[in-house]
């Protein structure tokens, strides 16, 4: 299953995404912040940088959310049966003193330490960096980038954050 969708991301993250993607780590994300401060501190455009850490995000991903994203992908109904088959009929139970509570359906995870965990999480994320990306300046620190605000892996998102109005339009970009 996880052969099916790793060649798959390079076409449909987003550029700055690092996690999951061949050939990118943590490290490349790392360099790229470190090179858009010392683009700042040689250039002297304005930049702030914003970090952003979805604390737990793994479980806040709605199942019904994770297929529908999936879906929208385009990935083949014999993959996304498969991935909900993992998920499908999920349940909590808690056990105190010797006792054992009813079951909780559980509608919101992405389960950790699955090789697909990670895809599964930049897959979600996809969208907001697409929208940031889109609504914010950025910067472009190399002639031969593209100009980017967004500097991902995994929950850890870096905002290039360069004029007034990108302040506003990540404002605007929270409340949705």
């Amino acid at each position: 299953m996880e052969g099916r969708i790793r060649p798959a991301l390079l076409k449909v993250l987003h550029a700055s995404q690092h996690c999951g993607v061949p050939g990118k780590s943590i490290f490349d994300a790392v360099a790229t912040v470190r090179d858009a401060v010392a683009y700042a501190e040689m250039a002297n455009p304005p930049l702030c940088v914003l970090s952003i850490d979805f604390k737990e995000a793994f479980d806040k991903i709605s199942h019904k959310n994770l297929f529908a994203i999936l879906q929208s992908y385009g990935f083949s109904d014999a993959l996304l049966w498969c991935i909900e088959n993992v998920y499908r009929n999920a349940i909590s139970v808690v056990h105190i003193n010797g006792y054992i509570s009813g079951p909780t359906p559980i509608q919101s995870f992405i389960r950790q330490g699955w090789p697909l965990s990670m895809a599964l999480f930049a897959l979600c994320l996809n969208p907001l960096l697409f929208r940031l990306d889109q609504t914010l300046n950025g910067l472009r620190i190399h002639q031969r980038q593209r100009q980017s605000a967004v500097i991902a892996y995994a929950g850890d998102i870096t905002l290039l954050i360069t004029t007034a109005e990108d302040i506003d339009a990540e404002r605007r970009n929270t409340m949705l």
